[in-house]
């Protein structure tokens, strides 16, 4: 039963009235204070009939208190039958609050693949239940929470949060963490990663151990070393970075008997190696029109620091020319060809004629250094057979793929990508294939070894590429590409062609024929296997548990093969084919799910505290043991040593609502009028009586009185 006001007036009426009736009552108090008061009982009886008061009877029927019980299936509960205590967690605790009557339990479960959220579940459980029915909420989990920052400050609820473990008292866990873990270098330097070994029991705590772990270091699926490291101690050690591209370090640590799990005694970091600056030297020979357009597609790179240097005639020649009339600057053939050659990652010949600038020593130490796992490109034109042909130069000739077989062909003729070409990624798919314009020479050679990727005229090779020992070379038997460059006949794809061509003998990674690749899309696993051959063999693929798989793979397009794995577990993949290694993950690679698997009630425990729930262990052996519960009112104590307690939350839904005026209008009528009545009399003395004292003489009336 509560009073309200159902007025007559508006709001700024009221407030007018209100002001003129105070001015009137106060003035009225001033002038006679005895007849005044009855004038403001008046005034205050209109205001309260303008205020129209009412008694507001609500008609309720109580409502069962709510408590949630949440579930947590996330993948860290699926370790040592933690669900299977979890399922029975919540049928006994449901159980029991139903047995309390009056209350009403709701179970809800929150999963995690990659990471729990248990604040997250939390929040939204509470947004959907009405405040004023949440008696209590039940946490059936393990303990380990992603957004456990986001418990303080406290949720703000007044129902105690109770934690019920799902862990056993005496589990045990190993795992590795690094520590510092770069994910980039320099190619040829090294980088640093320490790491830290730990063994842990319930709560995170450490376990003290006196014997070393056994630790394995592989380095692209290779294992390198093998040895103890302490426990509970940064260790760290060096990576080599030998080539571009991606470098995967994998540290595995021998596990323990007992523990929960593996999945985080492995660690995996893909290190990807950049170079820090492209260094190229460009030699050219005669001068021709496709000498600028190498120029300018290197000059274009910013990452290319371009040596350029031109030889038009022998070093030794004595016609009577100055000296001042040569060359800006001396020759320095030594020191680039033997000096500084190995800090060049690539080395372009174009057009080069011999013209004994460069003698035997300088060539052999040009097949050394590719050898040793350089890269050169030979862009030949006419001056390619004949006595001053760089495959006349026997120190050099013999890492050539291909040798002159006669002179120039000056024919039209439209470079063609061969079958092999098709499969290799520096000419797959070229853009325009079928829009390229006309070259007009081609070199004739007989072909030593290496892949033909283009071809001219009659099956004439145009594009050779081969390896020879670490390094690779590139033979270009045409000096006609500079016709693309200008528009010629349509023009072609020069600038990508020879951007591929130079990354090739550069060894970038996504230009290698022979690759393997792990990539995760959505909740599926894509393998990628690129080769020359006709055929691929089957992926074996390790997965975020140990199990090894074998894959066959579907040639998707010309040496691109492929397979898919639908509904793949979320983790991190490892795959092998032949001596190709790589790595893959669906979802995160290093899920924080598994980071941390041991049960532990400290991320939590600012939530439990604030709200005065308590902490339970339940599980006994592989049985759930939930503690008994009980319903306290608001004030009591919330939780024991085996019980817990729910909050008796009183709510009640209002079905009905009644109004009743607290007094009629006459009443308000007649209350005004008898206080004006009463003002009247008290004024006009008429409730005033005259007495006489005894003894006393009686007045004489005055006889001017009435004059």
């Amino acid at each position: 039963m509560t009073l309200v006001f159902d007025p007559f007036l508006a709001n700024w009426a009221l407030v007018v009235a209100a002001i003129i009736a105070a001015a009137i009552a106060g003035v009225s108090l001033v002038m006679s204070w005895k007849g005044g008061v009855f004038r403001a009982i008046a005034i205050a009886g209109l205001f309260a009939l303008l205020l129209n008061p009412l008694i507001r009877v609500a008609e309720q029927t109580p409502l069962d208190d709510i408590v949630l019980i949440l579930v947590d299936e996330s993948a860290s509960q699926s370790l040592d039958g933690r669900n299977v205590i979890a399922a029975q967690a919540a049928e006994t605790v449901e159980a029991a609050i139903s047995a309390l009557g009056g209350v009403e339990p709701r179970v809800i479960a929150f999963d995690g693949a990659e990471e729990t959220r248990t604040v997250a579940a939390l929040k939204s459980a509470i947004a959907d239940t009405p405040r004023a029915r949440l008696g209590g909420v039940f946490i059936i989990t393990d303990g380990q929470a992603a957004d456990a920052q986001e418990a303080s400050p406290p949720l703000g609820i007044e129902a105690p949060v109770h934690l019920l473990l799902t862990g056993r008292k005496a589990e045990r866990d190993r795992k590795i963490t690094l520590i510092n873990a770069p994910r980039y270098g320099i190619v040829g330097q090294s980088v640093r990663v320490s790491f830290r070994i730990d063994d842990l029991g319930p709560d995170e705590t450490i376990i003290e151990n006196t014997a070393p772990a056994i630790v394995v270091l592989r380095i692209n699926g290779e294992e390198v070393l093998r040895q103890p490291a302490p426990f509970g101690v940064e260790a760290s050690f060096d990576t080599p970075l030998d080539r571009p591209g991606r470098t995967i370090v994998e540290l595995e640590v021998a596990s323990r008997d007992g523990e929960l799990t593996t999945r985080n005694t492995i660690a995996v970091l893909p290190i990807t190696a950049i170079r820090d600056r492209l260094r190229v030297l460009l030699i050219s020979g005669e001068p021709h029109p496709g000498e600028r357009v190498w120029r300018n597609l290197l000059k274009s790179d910013p990452a290319v620091d371009l040596v350029h240097f031109t030889i038009l005639r022998p070093i030794d020649k004595n016609d009577g020319t100055p000296v001042s009339e040569l060359a800006l600057i001396q020759f320095p053939q030594n020191e680039l060809f033997i000096d500084k050659l190995t800090q060049f990652d690539l080395l372009i010949f174009d057009r080069y004629t011999y013209r004994a600038v460069l003698d035997s020593f300088h060539f052999d130490n040009i097949a050394r250094y590719v050898e040793q796992g350089g890269g050169i490109l030979i862009a030949a034109g006419p001056e390619y057979n004949g006595a001053r042909s760089l495959a006349s130069r026997r120190n050099l000739s013999f890492i050539l793929p291909a040798i002159p077989a006669g002179s120039a062909v000056e024919r039209a003729y439209r470079p063609r990508i061969t079958d092999l070409g098709k499969r290799h990624p520096v000419t797959d798919n070229l853009p325009e294939q079928g829009f390229w314009g006309r070259w007009l020479r081609i070199m004739q050679v007989t072909q030593l070894r290496g892949q033909t990727l283009l071809s001219g005229p009659d099956e004439t090779p145009l594009l050779i590429l081969d390896r020879v020992g670490k390094g690779r070379i590139g033979l270009l038997l045409s000096d006609h590409v500079w016709l693309w460059a200008r528009g010629f006949d349509g023009g072609g794809p020069h600038a990508e062609l020879l951007r591929r061509i130079a990354h090739w003998l550069m060894k970038e990674p996504e230009l290698e024929e022979e690759a393997l690749s792990l990539t995760g899309e959505g909740e599926a696993l894509m393998i990628r296997r690129r080769t020359m051959d006709e055929t691929a063999p089957a992926v074996a693929v390790t997965s975020p548990d140990g199990v090894q798989s074998d894959y066959a793979l579907t040639e998707t397009s010309p040496g691109l093969y492929e397979a898919r794995i639908e509904k793949a577990p979320r983790g991190l993949y490892r795959a092998r084919s032949g001596e190709l290694f790589a790595v893959g993950a669906v979802g995160l690679e290093a899920a924080t799910e598994f980071v941390d698997v041991v049960s532990n009630r400290k991320p939590l425990a600012p939530l439990t505290q604030a709200s005065g729930g308590r902490v339970f262990s339940i599980r006994s052996s592989d049985k759930a043991t939930p503690p008994s519960i009980r319903k306290v009112s608001g004030g009591a104590a919330r939780g024991g040593a085996d019980w817990a307690g729910v909050v008796a939350r009183k709510a009640a839904r209002i079905d009905n609502i009644k109004d009743k005026s607290l007094a009629p209008p006459l009443a308000w009528l007649v209350l005004i009028a008898a206080a004006l009545l009463a003002g009247w009399l008290v004024e006009g003395g008429r409730f005033s009586r005259r007495t006489t004292i005894k003894g006393a003489p009686a007045a004489t009336p005055d006889p001017t009185a009435g004059r």
